[in-house]
């Protein structure tokens, strides 16, 4: 079998096995209600124990950020002895930046230049588009403003239409890179001694983000398998954006937090860290792909022959939620940024594609990480829908056909459980919500908090609308070989960012 049939069967999996879960049960809530409510009890109750085991992680992870987040984590650094010292440390600090207003540009510039690390430790790469007009121009103000402060400012921009490239992140970033490795070899810096950290242009680091970065760096024995990946705060611009924006970005954040636990299962997503010398090794990120961040993940796991992993940060950083410029420009902003985060299923594709020839990895761990991924996307398209459409429905039409059915009886009864560990859920999430607020700004009023409260309500909705539809969205579209471009999340400011500082 050719590579590329090989290729198409796994494009094929995802949404097979997405829409095969989700019409058999609408076939059988029509034809067999019995067998569908029997079907659904399973699901729910399987749904139930997972999400007892997702809160369990939610608040493990919450409590392990929260006990370290503060930690003197400069003098860990300064005091960490091992075959590396902080003194041997070099980091850049690649932003990709393509039609970002200033004003989001020099927020995480700010955030950068005020971190608890020597800035002369730093290097700062604004990597711009040349598709972006004026984009050089921009990015000459931003370094003649705020040159002084790090050691140097390399300004990149990415050339229009290079063969075999789409118009992507990685692309991008990938470009900067390589002009960085000329820099860095030119100037003899070793590139096993430096850290790239690449941020999107709203990334803004806590404080303590390098600090922490390089003391796990220097102390771990397999520095060059692994990535470091801190935790996103949607919070820059939490104050001004739309409650449903609000939930479904928290909510990124939440899975983010219970991912990081379950450490055989965690990988890169958006802004990350690794060692230059590993990048260059891999050959940085993929320029004709979509999931640039979660892909290099997979680039190094089959170069190590699945010996390579993510470590979890203590500190965060903090980003944009995606807004547009009114509610209904909003919803289809997130609509798109999520089904672009969901495009992330080709990351099935590439692993199942490239690991066959792999005979350095165990057969039963390559079936394991490949399960993981598959059972990861099938779950995001379908659980909302079940949950919140399929599982109504089918008590619905259960009281018609089956009105007095033991079997829809125990569904409802089980249903409302689910919907009672969903409250009990929703009121965790306030109570965690509240260490993700930055302090708020003046000209808000303080009802706010009332609607911070309220908007959790809308849980089981948005998670649909915003979570499983986009989901299926593009797994449909991988399904039947339709291409979905990079989707740039466009940049919105009403007020300047604020950022948390504890």
């Amino acid at each position: 079998m050719t590579k590329e049939r090989i290729k198409r069967i796994f494009e094929i999996i995802p949404g097979l096995v997405s829409w095969g879960v989700i019409i058999g049960l609408l076939l059988m809530l029509i034809f067999k209600p019995i067998v569908a409510a029997i079907v659904v009890i399973v699901y729910l109750i399987f749904w139930a124990t997972r999400l007892l085991y997702l809160s369990t992680l939610l608040v493990m992870a919450h409590h392990r950020m929260l006990s370290k987040r503060s930690a003197d984590w400069f003098g860990l650094c300064a005091s960490a002895q091992d075959d590396k010292k902080v003194e041997d440390i070099e980091h850049v600090v690649l932003y990709t930046i393509y039609k970002e207003p200033l004003e989001v540009i020099e927020s995480s510039i700010n955030a950068l230049k005020d971190v608890d690390y020597r800035k002369e430790k730093l290097i700062l790469v604004l990597a711009g588009e040349e598709r972006a007009r004026d984009s050089r121009e921009k990015l000459e103000m931003v370094k003649a403003k705020y040159g002084r402060f790090f050691k140097d400012v390399i300004i990149s921009i990415h050339p229009k239409d290079i063969p075999g490239e789409i118009p992507c992140k990685g692309a991008n970033a990938t470009y900067a890179a390589r002009q960085t490795k000329e820099y860095l070899l030119k100037n003899g810096y070793d590139l096993g001694n430096v850290i790239i950290s690449c941020f999107d242009a709203d990334t803004c680091p806590d404080a303590n983000y390098f600090s922490c970065l390089t003391y796990h760096f220097i102390r771990s024995p397999k520095r060059y398998q692994m990535s470091f990946q801190p935790l996103p705060i949607y919070s820059n611009n939490i104050y001004t954006v739309p409650a449903c924006a609000r939930v479904i970005e928290m909510g990124s954040t939440f899975w983010q937090l219970i991912e990081s636990m379950r450490c055989e299962k965690f990988v890169t997503f958006s802004s990350h860290s690794m060692s230059f010398k590993t990048l260059c090794d891999v050959d940085y990120w993929p320029v004709d792909l979509v999931s640039d961040d979660s892909l290099i993940y997979w680039k190094c796991f089959l170069y190590f022959n699945g010996d390579y992993s993510t470590y979890s940060l203590e500190v965060p950083v903090y980003m944009d939620i995606a807004v547009g410029k009114d509610f209904w420009h909003t919803i289809a902003v997130q609509y798109k940024q999520k089904r672009r985060w969901a495009w992330g299923v080709e990351t099935f594709v590439y692993l199942g594609t490239n690991i066959i020839d792999n005979k350095n990895i165990p057969f039963s761990y390559k079936i394991k990480r490949m399960s993981e991924i598959l059972d990861n996307h099938v779950n995001w398209a379908t659980w909302a829908i079940i949950i919140s459409f399929i599982t109504p429905a089918l008590l619905f039409w259960g009281r018609v056909v089956e009105q007095n059915s033991l079997i829809f009886f125990n569904l409802s009864y089980i249903n409302s459980v689910i919907f009672n560990s969903l409250t009990a859920i929703i009121i965790l999430c306030i109570f965690i919500s509240k260490e993700f607020l930055p302090p708020k700004p003046k000209e808000v009023s303080r009802w706010i908090y009332v609607v911070f409260v309220l908007q959790w309500f809308l849980t089981p909705l948005v998670s649909a609308a915003l979570g499983s539809i986009p989901s299926l969205d593009a797994q449909t579209r991988m399904m039947f070989s339709s291409t979905l471009g990079f989707y740039p999340t466009p940049k919105k400011r009403d007020a300047p960012a604020t950022i948390i500082r504890k």
